[in-house]
């Protein structure tokens, strides 16, 4: 074989392997950074979260707020786990006949004011999130805040109904 393509081959052979390496690295070794993760699939980031990545803090930002956003999400870990089991709680109530409505209407509010601690808990951390902004991080912010109001996730992620043909 001739040496020149020999050479050529050898070059080749030498880039494939960096880059294979290069996706190898960045895929095991060096993963992403943690703003810039896609959340695990099923698990829904909440406002704080979202407004958090959405008005880029910086480092100094972050670092000032890691133990409120630390602590928001603890709190809203638990009220998820006694959310569940207050809904495991209704399913069983379901299940019995004759369902008991004084013992499932007890259920409910309790579920009611679960969801009613966790909204003002998110309020709190934003609050003190807001504190920490920039001005134009703070309109960034409400924006992020009226936008998720005006269109809730569980809205966006939904594929487009078709519209029916009129009759």
């Amino acid at each position: 074989m001739p040496r020149p393509l020999q050479v050529v081959l050898a070059l080749s052979l030498l880039l494939n392997a960096f880059f294979i390496a290069g996706f190898v690295f960045r895929g095991w070794i060096a993963p992403l950074p943690f703003e810039h993760r896609a959340p695990p699939p099923g698990a829904r980031p909440g406002a704080v979260d979202t407004v958090a990545n959405e008005v880029k803090l910086d480092d100094s930002q972050r670092k000032a707020l890691q133990d409120v956003l630390e602590r928001y999400s603890q709190i809203r870990r638990e009220r998820h786990r006694e959310t569940q089991k207050l809904r495991e709680q209704i399913v069983a109530e379901y299940k019995r006949s004759p369902i008991d409505q004084e013992r499932l209407g007890s259920l409910i509010d309790k579920l009611g004011d679960l969801r009613v601690e966790q909204q003002k808990e998110t309020m709190r951390t934003l609050a003190r999130l807001e504190a920490e902004l920039k001005p134009e991080q703070r309109l960034r912010m409400h924006e992020v805040l009226a936008d998720r109001l005006l269109n809730p996730p569980w809205r966006r992620q939904a594929a487009p109904s078709p519209e029916r043909p009129a009759q």
